[in-house]
């Protein structure tokens, strides 16, 4: 067991490395020309080199919550605290999308089950979760750490191909059918999902949500989205997130990964949801990523992307 003065001394560089990490984030010359540069694998290895000797700290610092995943195995962004902000998007899913105790929820794109494991105390007896996702680890993580009192909540992995996420992945996600049944859940849950997604990927997905949801029931999913404001405000400079090249319906960041980051022109999502049966005039948050104030906090996992909120017709 570490000394208090060890901890002390531990807990300084710890927490500014860790707002350092949320402040380069937040940073569009670094998340949006720094990162793109860099081959996908220099990613993901300075992310777990910036983040390991963190989660080192933490254990001596008796910080570490075998409940929540460890910092360097992180892959779905930046979020100021894991467990609080599934608990923030529970709250979220129930004021905007309807979600109760016995609601049946999907979570596409579960990462590392953050969502999940507020849904273990959230849903009772009669409410289901089922998440799935294309990181082999994700899943394996949520496998082996989360588990729910009444047995309901349900990981699965769909080994689907994005060159940042799964390049090894076998499916093409335009070619996959989610393996659930007609109609069979209240919510579809997508955080920072669409956003690494491309145009053909993103209509099979909305195709199978429109399938899988209840009459009535709700799509809660984030986007970067497109509007002449939001187009404004980037160009000036306000924004934490710049895309370079616009494509129509979607707009790029640019380097050598397209599903990196992945902007939508509103427009496009209005009339693909329309196309599917999801209303056209759906709800929508806004999020800070274009310098705007968020509907949602800062640091919730939220408060970046702008909330889209659909409902099945």
């Amino acid at each position: 067991m570490a000394t208090n003065a060890v901890k002390k001394l531990l807990l300084g560089p710890v927490s500014a490395a860790e707002r350092m990490r949320m402040w380069l984030l937040d940073q569009s010359w670094f998340s949006s020309v720094l990162l793109p540069a860099m081959p996908r694998q220099l990613r993901w290895l300075l992310r777990q080199a910036y983040l390991g000797p963190i989660d080192l700290a933490d254990r001596v610092l008796g910080r570490r919550d075998p409940a929540v995943p460890p910092k360097s195995g992180t892959f779905t962004g930046a979020v100021d605290d894991f467990a609080a902000s599934g608990e923030v998007l529970v709250e979220a899913l129930g004021s905007v999308a309807g979600a109760t105790p016995s609601s049946g929820i999907l979570d596409i794109g579960c990462g590392l089950g953050r969502l999940a494991l507020a849904m273990t105390r959230f849903l009772d007896v009669n409410g289901r979760y089922e998440g799935f996702d294309i990181v082999p680890e994700g899943i394996e993580w949520c496998q082996q750490h989360i588990g729910s009192p009444h047995g309901n909540v349900h990981f699965t992995l769909a080994d689907l191909y994005n060159k940042e996420y799964n390049p090894k992945g076998r499916v093409q996600p335009a070619d996959y059918r989610f393996p659930y049944a007609d109609e069979s859940f209240d919510v579809a849950v997508l955080v920072s999902v669409f956003t690494h997604m491309l145009p053909a990927d993103v209509e099979r997905y909305v195709s199978e949500i429109a399938r899988v949801l209840k009459k009535d029931g709700r799509l809660f999913a984030t986007y970067f989205l497109i509007t002449p404001e939001s187009l404004e405000l980037m160009n000036s400079g306000s924004s934490s997130v710049r895309f370079k090249r616009n494509l129509g319906s979607h707009w790029l960041q640019g380097g050598g990964v397209p599903e990196l980051s992945v902007a939508y022109d509103e427009r496009y999502i209005r009339e693909l949801y329309a196309r599917h049966g999801l209303s056209d005039q759906p709800k929508i948050y806004p999020g800070a990523w274009c310098g705007r104030p968020g509907h949602w906090p800062q640091g919730s996992g939220l408060g970046g992307q702008d909330t889209v909120v659909a409902t099945k017709l």
